[in-house]
Formats: C-alpha cells, sequence, structure tokens
C-alpha cells in the first residue's frame, strides 16, 4: 500500500496534477489581482458611482440614450485631459501649475491632501527616481525575542524618536497587492538592511511568498535541516 501511495505521489496522479497546478497558478494570480482592480474601479468609476452619474448627467446634455451618454461623457473627460496635458507642455506650463497650486492652497482641506499627493505623483513620473533612491529593503524584528519578523521598505533615513525609542519609518506592502500596505514606526535597533532589490521584493509580495526562493539573495538562503 505504502508503495503504491509513493507511487502514485512521485509519478502517478498527484504529481501530473501539482505539474499542472504549479502552471496555472500565476495566470490565476494574475487574472485574481486584474479581477480586483477591476472590481475596484467599477466601484470607483461604474455607471452607478458618483462619477459614473455625474458623467452620465453630462452626457445626456447632448444624446438620450443613457448608454451612449455614458460613453460621451467620458470622451469629454478623456479630450479634456488630452487638452490639460497639452497646454502643461506648453510655454504656459509652470504659469498654469503654480496658478493651480495658489488656488488649492486657498483651500485649507484640499491642500492638506493635494500637497502630499502630488508630491509622491512627482517622484514617481521622475526618470531618475531620485527621491526613490533613499528607500531600501529591510528587514525588521517583532514581537519577543526569536519571534517574526517581516522585510519592508525603509521610508529614509531619518531617526524619528518618539520618547525614548530611536524609531525609522517601514513601509510594509501586503499580498498580493503591496501598493495597499501600510507605514509603521519600527524601533532602530529592530531594522537591519537588507542587500535586495525594491523589485524583488515586490515579486515576494505579488507571488504570495511563491517567488521567494527565486528572488531572495543566495547569501540569505539557510540549509533546510
Amino acid at each position: 500500500m505504502r508503495r503504491m501511495f509513493a507511487w502514485l505521489w512521485d509519478r502517478g496522479v498527484v504529481s501530473t496534477f501539482l505539474a499542472g497546478f504549479f502552471v496555472v497558478l500565476p495566470v490565476a494570480i494574475t487574472i485574481g489581482i486584474m479581477s480586483w482592480v477591476a472590481g475596484q474601479l467599477q466601484e470607483w468609476l461604474g455607471p452607478e458611482s458618483t462619477m459614473g452619474k455625474v458623467l452620465n448627467l453630462v452626457g445626456l446634455q447632448f444624446v438620450t440614450n443613457e448608454t451612449v451618454a455614458s460613453i460621451v461623457g467620458w470622451v469629454i473627460v478623456l479630450a479634456g485631459i488630452w487638452l490639460l496635458g497639452a497646454l502643461v507642455k506648453s510655454a504656459a506650463r509652470y504659469r498654469l501649475e503654480e496658478g493651480f497650486q495658489a488656488a488649492i492652497n486657498r483651500i485649507p482641506l484640499m491642500k492638506s491632501i493635494y500637497k502630499p499627493v502630488s508630491q509622491v505623483v512627482a517622484m514617481l513620473k521622475k526618470d531618475d527616481r531620485g527621491e526613490m533612491k533613499g528607500m531600501k529593503v529591510v528587514y525588521c524584528d517583532f514581537g519577543a525575542e526569536h519571534g517574526g519578523a517581516f522585510l519592508g521598505l525603509q521610508a529614509s533615513e531619518n531617526v524619528c524618536r518618539f520618547g525614548d525609542h530611536d524609531c525609522r519609518l517601514v513601509y510594509i506592502p501586503t499580498s498580493p497587492l503591496p501598493m495597499s500596505g501600510g507605514l509603521v514606526f519600527v524601533p532602530a535597533k529592530a531594522v537591519r538592511s537588507v542587500e535586495m532589490e525594491v523589485d524583488d521584493l515586490m515579486q515576494i509580495y505579488f507571488s504570495l511568498g511563491v517567488l521567494s526562493s527565486a528572488v531572495v539573495p543566495e547569501r540569505y538562503c539557510a540549509l533546510a535541516s
């Protein structure tokens, strides 16, 4: 009986199934992530969302069919964004940006939201990503001695002091969407640098850990006992 089970596992039904499963798994994870993103976009921009209803009302000013009205509304929005981009690329770019930011700064609530968001967007659109050079992959302990730990991104080299504790600001990604993580102030003594690329860290979280053995540098891989 044991030989039969061993054969089924090593060469029979189970091994064949696992071979197919690991081929399908990356595709399934990719589709799952895309479905989640599509669901979020549907919730934010779909016909029943606030934005969708506004665009539908705009389109109804030109046509009577609600489906066509929604399309017309989106065409108007996309054309407006294109025209704004053309204006921004022109010589009037800086005057436009300064005027817009001055208008935003007069609204306290919008200013508090717009300023950090605009800084992040400006950082992401730069080719050299100069502002991201300070971010690095770190290993952080938490809990009691010999407890758990996590890999995250240290936001900067700055050390913050709260009470008697020196802390570093670390971004903790989540799976399968690393962008939906959170920020934690971690005691500085519990943060250690890891020689790993940021893209490799993102792959670990995107793959639910499946790719960890492929992207974690060999120097950090211990032989199984």
